[in-house]
């Protein structure tokens, strides 16, 4: 079961009226009606912004770098510097 959050806000009446004669020609309530616009805005939203952040050239850098050894960056000695007292 998932969890739900009650949110408030202020509508124009010509919006609340378009919203309310939607409702009514369905027969559900004004409260479902907004759920369903706000999910769809959500996910719409999200898959936008996930195909922007995969557009950024950035990500066409990943993996084009040549390692010596397929383990290289997990080593523990990685990028450490040996000190002498010489």
């Amino acid at each position: 079961m998932s969890s739900t959050k009650i949110v408030q806000t202020e509508l124009d009446m010509e919006t609340y009226r378009a919203l309310k004669a939607m409702a009514v020609d369905r027969g559900v309530p004004l409260k479902e009606i907004l759920r369903e616009i706000l999910r769809e805005y959500a996910e719409s939203a999200e898959k936008e912004m996930l195909r922007e952040v995969h557009e950024d050239p950035l990500w066409k850098g990943i993996g084009l770098l040549k390692r010596a050894e397929k383990d290289e960056s997990e080593k523990d000695e990685w990028g450490t510097v040996e000190w002498s007292s010489e």
